[in-house]
C-alpha cells in the first residue's frame, strides 16, 4: 500500500508538467515542487476529513489514496490525450532536462551531493527514529490518533503532542499506517531537503545564469550541519523550510513571469506551513509584504490580489482553523500555552539589538586550542551588552547564552561556516552588481531573520529554528561569491563546504553510520588533550559514544547508556501480558519509545493521572492493568476505582500493577 504515495506523485507531476509547465524553463522541476505541494495538500485535508468520520486506520488512509490516485489517473489520461503526450516522449523530455542540469551543476558536484544524499538516505532508512523531541511528541501522537480512529486531541502529560501543528506528523500517519513500518518517518525531511535543493537551483536560475553561482548555492545549503542532521530525522523544520523556499521562489516567479499559478501555489505554502509550524509567518511575512505592495503597484497584477488574498486566507483558516479551535478548547489559546516562554518581551530598541546579536553569536562558536576563540567571542557579546546597559541574559529574551564549540546533535549543532560566509558576503553585495529582483531577494531574506528575532527569543536550540534563514540565504551565498571568486576559488568552496559536512552525516550524535564510540574512545582523546580543546566526552554528554545504527538495538538508540537499567522493565511489563497501560510521564518522557517497544495487536495506551487542561480528556472508566510511571508515587494508589501497587523500581522508572 506504500506505493500509493509515489504513484501519486507520478501521476501529480506529469499532469502538472503536461499542462502548465512544458513550455516554461526548469520544467520538470517545477512539475515536482507543485506535485509535491498538491499531495501534501491532500494528506492534510485526507486527513481532517477522515477524523471527523472515526476512520483513521489502515482500511481508511488506504481508500482515500486510491481515490486520489485514481483521481490523478483519470486526470492524467485526459491531459494526455488533449495535448497528445505519449509516455514514451514524456519520458525523454525528462531526461533531457535531467541531463541539461547535470551538464549545468557538473560532475563533481553532483558526486558530492550524491554522496551525502546517499549516506543520510541509509541513516534515515535504516535508522529507528530516536530524536528526543520526536519520541516525546512527535511520533507519539501517531500510536493515540489510530488507537482513537481520529485526529482529536487526548489526555496527554506531554503538551506540545496535543498544541504543536501536526502536519508533519499526518504525513508519519500516512505512511505508517499504509505500510505498519516506522522505516519511512525519516524520509520526509530528506525528502524535504532534496525538494529544497530543487528550489534553491531554481531561484538561483532567476536571478543568474551562472554555473559556479549554482553549485555553491547547491553545496552551501546542501552542507549546513544542522540541515545535514536534520534530514536523517522526524523533526519538522526542514518540512516548514520547504513550505518557506517554495513561497520564495513563487513569490519572484510570479513577478518575473506573470503567471497566477505561481499566485496560489503560495496560497496553498502558507495554509500547509501555518499548518507545520508557526515559524513559518516569521520567515513568509516580508516576502509576502513584498508581493502584496508590488501587486498593488500594477496595474496588471491588481486584477490578481483579491483572488490571491481570499485564497490565502480561505486555505489557511480551513486547514487550521479545526485544530486551533481543538487547541483553544483546551488551553484557551489556539497554539497552546508551552511555547510562551520563546517569545521575546522587548521593552526598548536595546533588547532587539541583544536578541539579533545572541541568535548571530549561536552560530559564531568552535573549537580552539584552551576555548581562546570561543572567550575572545564571548567577551565581545558582554561588551557589546554592557555599553547598552542591559545584562546579557536579561529575563524575557531567552535562555542563558552559551557559546557553541562542536556539536554533532541534530538539536544543537550550529552552521559555523555557514554564518561566516553569509556575514562575509553582506558586503560582497555591493560589488557583486547583483539583478535589482537578486537585491530585493537578499533584502527580503535578511528581514525575514530579523522578523523571526523580533518575536522569537534566543535559545539553546535554536540553530534549527534558523533553518529556514540559512537555506534562503543558499541562493544569495551562491550568486555573491561566484560573482567575485576567480574560477578556482569558486570550485574549491564546495569541496570545503561538502567535507566539512561529512563527518556530520557519518557521526551524528544520535544515529551514526559509523560507530562514535571508536571516534570518541580511540581517536578524539588525544586530539582533545592535544589541543587543549576543553571538550567533554563523559557521560555527561549524552549518548556521545553511539555504535553505529547498522548494529545498535532500538533500546540502545532510544535510551543510550541509560538501557541497560530498562531492560528489565519492558521484560516485566511484557511478561504481565497487560492489555491496558496507563503512562504518568512528564513533559520530556519518550512517549513513543515506550508506545514502540510495548506494542502489540489489541494493546491500548492511555496518559493518566494528567496534570495539565487535557486531563478533563481522561476516560474515567479506562482501568489499565499496569502503569508506567516517571513520577514517584510511593509505594501504591489508587485511580477510576482500581488499586495499584508498586511491582518494580529502577533509573527513575515506577511500574505499578493492578491489585485484582
Amino acid at each position: 500500500m506504500i506505493l500509493l504515495i509515489p504513484l501519486a506523485m507520478i501521476l501529480a507531476t506529469a499532469s502538472c508538467y503536461v499542462a502548465l509547465y512544458k513550455d516554461s524553463e526548469q520544467s520538470f522541476r517545477r512539475s515536482l515542487i507543485t506535485a509535491s505541494i498538491l499531495v501534501f495538500f491532500f494528506i492534510a485535508v485526507s486527513t481532517e476529513l477522515l477524523g471527523l468520520l472515526n476512520a483513521v486506520n489502515r482500511f481508511g488512509i488506504a481508500l482515500s489514496w486510491l481515490l486520489f490516485d485514481a483521481a490523478l489517473a483519470a486526470t492524467w489520461i485526459r491531459i494526455k490525450k488533449a495535448h497528445r503526450v505519449t509516455h514514451r516522449s514524456l519520458g525523454q523530455r525528462w531526461l533531457s532536462g535531467i541531463r541539461r542540469f547535470y551538464q549545468s551543476v557538473g560532475p563533481l558536484t553532483v558526486f558530492m551531493l550524491g554522496v551525502l544524499s546517499a549516506i543520510t538516505l541509509c541513516v534515515a532508512v535504516v535508522a529507528i527514529p530516536n530524536n528526543q523531541d520526536s519520541l516525546s511528541y512527535h511520533l507519539s501522537r501517531l500510536g493515540y490518533w489510530a488507537q482513537q480512529g481520529n485526529v482529536a486531541h487526548y489526555a496527554s502529560h506531554i503538551e506540545r503532542s496535543i498544541s504543536f501543528s501536526p502536519f508533519s506528523e499526518y504525513v508519519h500517519l500516512h505512511t505508517f499506517l499504509l505500510s505498519g513500518s516506522v522505516h519511512y518517518f525519516q524520509l520526509l525531511q530528506w525528502g524535504c531537503l532534496a525538494g529544497i535543493l530543487l528550489l534553491v537551483s531554481m531561484i538561483v536560475r532567476l536571478f543568474s545564469t551562472s554555473a559556479a553561482a549554482l553549485r555553491i548555492a547547491l553545496c552551501f545549503a546542501a552542507t549546513l550541519p544542522i540541515v545535514v542532521l536534520e534530514s536523517m530525522t522526524t523533526q519538522n523544520d526542514l518540512v516548514v523550510a520547504f513550505f518557506l523556499v517554495a513561497t520564495a521562489f513563487f513569490v519572484f516567479d510570479y513577478l518575473q513571469n506573470k503567471q497566477q499559478t505561481s499566485l496560489y501555489l503560495i496560497a496553498l505554502c502558507c495554509a500547509a506551513g501555518m499548518f507545520t509550524k508557526g515559524t513559518f509567518l516569521f520567515y513568509a511575512l516580508p516576502f509576502g509584504g513584498y508581493l502584496i505592495i508590488r501587486m498593488i503597484g500594477q496595474p496588471a497584477m491588481r486584477k490578481h490580489l483579491l483572488g490571491f488574498v481570499a485564497a490565502g486566507v480561505v486555505l489557511t483558516l480551513a486547514l487550521n482553523t479545526p485544530f486551533w479551535y481543538r487547541t483553544y478548547v483546551l488551553f484557551g489559546s489556539p497554539v497552546g500555552t508551552i511555547s510562551n516562554g520563546n517569545q521575546n518581551d522587548l521593552q526598548r530598541p536595546a533588547d532587539y539589538v541583544s536578541s539579533v546579536s545572541k541568535h548571530v553569536f549561536l552560530h559564531l562558536g568552535f573549537v580552539s586550542p584552551g576555548n581562546r576563540y570561543n572567550d575572545f567571542l564571548h567577551t565581545q557579546l558582554k561588551n557589546l551588552h554592557a555599553a547598552m546597559g542591559i545584562p546579557l541574559d536579561r529575563p524575557g529574551l531567552g535562555m542563558p547564552f552559551k557559546m557553541n564549540k562542536l556539536n554533532f546533535n541534530e538539536d544543537f549543532a550550529h552552521n559555523f561556516f555557514g554564518i561566516w560566509l553569509i556575514l562575509a558576503g553582506i558586503p560582497l553585495l555591493w560589488c557583486a552588481r547583483l539583478q535589482r529582483a537578486a537585491n530585493w531577494y537578499a533584502a527580503l531574506t535578511l528581514l525575514s531573520f530579523l522578523t523571526f528575532c523580533f518575536f522569537i527569543s534566543y535559545q539553546t536550540y535554536g540553530s534549527r529554528l534558523h533553518i529556514a534563514f540559512f537555506l534562503l540565504a543558499a541562493p544569495v551565498v551562491g550568486i555573491a561569491y561566484a560573482a567575485v571568486l576567480p574560477a578556482f576559488l569558486s570550485r574549491l568552496l564546495p569541496v570545503v563546504l561538502w567535507l566539512a559536512a561529512l563527518p556530520f552525516a557519518l557521526l551524528s550524535a544520535s544515529h551514526p553510520l559509523l560507530s562514535t564510540r571508536w571516534f570518541f574512545e580511540k581517536i578524539f582523546p588525544t586530539v582533545n588533550n592535544a589541543l587543549h580543546l576543553n571538550m567533554r566526552i563523559d557521560a555527561a554528554n549524552l549518548n556521545l559514544k553511539q555504535e553505529s545504527v547498522l548494529h545498535a538495538t532500538p533500546g540502545r538508540l532510544f535510551w543510550g547508556d541509560h538501557w541497560a537499567g530498562l531492560q528489565g522493565l519492558f521484560e516485566r511489563a511484557n511478561a504481565l501480558n497487560p492489555q491496558k497501560i496507563g503512562f504518568a510521564f512528564t513533559e520530556a518522557s519518550f512517549d513513543f519509545a515506550y508506545q514502540f517497544l510495548l506494542r502489540k495487536p489489541g494493546r491500548e495506551f492511555a496518559h493518566v493521572m494528567v496534570g495539565n487542561p487535557s486531563r478533563v480528556l481522561e476516560n474515567p472508566v479506562f482501568q489499565p492493568d499496569l502503569i508506567i510511571s516517571e513520577k514517584n508515587m510511593g509505594n501504591g494508589f489508587d485511580y477510576n476505582g482500581q488499586s495499584y501497587r508498586l511491582d518494580w523500581q529502577s533509573d527513575d522508572r515506577w511500574l505499578y500493577v493492578s491489585v485484582n
